[in-house]
């Protein structure tokens, strides 16, 4: 069963901007982007556990892991 929903202008392009391609749905969006919000701990690690890996950068996560360790600049 489908229904119909009214959003803005800038809601419509945020959602089309999510898209992968052209076979993915707003529906499918919406499902990886909106989650229920858990009322206690153990719900929260089942919603967890039930999450795929996030997606890295391999340049990020190479530069992250190489700085590891070291202080910020901005102490001293």
């Amino acid at each position: 069963m489908s229904k119909t929903i009214t959003t803005d202008d800038d809601v419509y392009q945020l959602l089309s901007a999510l898209k992968r391609d052209s076979g993915d749905s707003f529906t499918k969006v919406l499902r990886r982007h909106v989650h229920k919000p858990t009322e206690t701990a153990g719900e929260l690690l089942d919603a967890y556990e039930n999450e795929p890996p996030p997606k890295v950068q391999p340049l990020a996560l190479k530069r992250l892991l190489n700085q590891r360790g070291r202080r910020s600049a901005g102490r001293k």
